[in-house]
């Protein structure tokens, strides 16, 4: 019956006997059951009877020869006679192995135990490393455990101050609305004549302080509107279900007459699948106007501005205005978005832009989960992309 543990007897207890039978000790799965030697005080002698091996010293090692339990011998005296004789009176089930081939074995468990010593030392290292790198780890995370909570407690205190500077532009845009109110009612009253004749150069002074005072409101309703915005909360802002052709067609109708007096077509494609989406019906409408507009404000008199809406890709409507105006130089695609940013370009073609339309546009994309892509080439004109998740039905 096949069994992993193996027998073993040694002849030849000298050094390398001794040797041979220290490295079978650490061997798993083998047993030594003899060591034999005729000289009684051979050393590998002493090592067998600390480990309860039995020794024979008488020459005819019949004991050793007759047990059937004996799996292999191991001859390590190195000569040829009781190699011999060895081979001659085994049992038929036992191996002798040379004292050449002894040698050999013995290399090879010699170098197997020392890739075993090395690698018990390589795992204690090892070990030692990884309880070094665990400490070290363990410190880092509570370092950054701490600098997350300072930050935390930092982001507080500038959310304050943010909310407070708000709350102050909120309180001075506020103040603001009725001076500028009563200055263009003024205005409105020199102009018409109500005031007595005004020279042709009054009236041209009084016409710019006119268009300042527009300008300026428009600014003031802008910074409100963005304020309002910035310090809205989402989770209370109405939505409602909106058919998305309906609203754009509303815009492009506000701004017909403007459209008319320069002679700019608009091109309107309408989607012709779903275009219901769940949003804020006056801050989309904001968004749409904000980007038709500013195709308007940028285009060349005689022109046309494409307005399209798609269903897709996935479950989304994509509204696509595209003009063929003064473009964007590439250095400022990331920057229109930017409150108060015009470009030169923007500014010698329309001086009545203030700088906060798009970024009122894109805070509104914001709140309704989806973003503004833009694709311009100076000189060409530009193309405005935003991406709504439709109302499934």
């Amino acid at each position: 019956m096949y069994s992993d543990t193996n027998t073993i007897g040694i002849v030849g207890a000298g050094a390398g006997g001794e040797a041979i039978l220290a490295n079978l000790l650490e061997i798993p799965g083998i047993i030594v059951k003899y060591m034999c030697d005729i000289n009684p005080d051979a050393p590998a002698l002493e090592l067998a009877r600390k480990n309860n091996i039995q020794c024979i010293t008488d020459t005819s090692l019949k004991v050793l020869l007759d047990d059937t339990e004996v799996d292999l011998i191991f001859e390590i005296t190195g000569k040829d006679k009781v190699f011999e004789y060895l081979q001659k009176n085994k049992l038929p089930g036992c191996n002798v192995m040379g004292s050449a081939a002894a040698r050999v074995m013995f290399h090879m468990i010699d170098t197997q135990q020392k890739i075993t010593t090395e690698l018990k030392a390589y795992k204690i290292m090892l070990a030692e490393r990884v309880m070094e790198r665990t400490d070290e780890l363990e410190f880092v995370n509570k370092e950054l455990q701490q600098q997350v909570y300072s930050y935390q407690i930092l982001n507080e205190k500038l959310q304050e101050i943010n909310d407070e500077k708000t709350k102050y532009l909120v309180n001075a845009t506020h103040q603001l609305k009725a001076p500028f109110a009563a200055i263009q009612s003024y205005v409105d009253i020199l102009l018409a004549g109500y005031a007595d004749d005004l020279s042709d150069k009054v009236i041209g002074i009084v016409g710019k302080i006119k268009t300042r005072c527009v300008l300026l409101s428009q600014s003031i309703k802008e910074m409100l509107e963005l304020a309002n915005l910035n310090s809205c909360i989402e989770e209370n802002i109405k939505m409602e279900n909106v058919c998305l052709n309906s609203l754009i067609a509303e815009v492009i109708d506000m701004v017909e007459s403007i459209s008319e007096a320069r002679r700019i077509e608009f091109e309107f494609k309408q989607c012709t699948g779903n275009c219901m989406v769940k949003c804020n019906p006056d801050q989309i409408k904001t968004l749409v106007q904000t980007l038709i507009e500013n195709a308007l404000n940028y285009s060349d008199d005689n022109s046309e501005i494409e307005v399209t809406l798609i269903e897709g890709p996935s479950t989304r409507v994509t509204l696509t205005v595209t003009d063929h105006g003064i473009g964007i130089a590439p250095k400022n695609l990331k920057l229109i978005f930017k409150e108060y940013f015009r470009s030169n370009e923007a500014v010698k073609k329309s001086m009545n832009g203030t700088g906060l339309g798009l970024s009122i546009a894109k805070r509104i994309a914001q709140i309704h989960r989806t973003d503004i892509l833009v694709d311009s080439t100076l000189g060409e004109g530009s193309s405005f992309k935003v991406a709504f998740s439709l109302l499934q039905e």
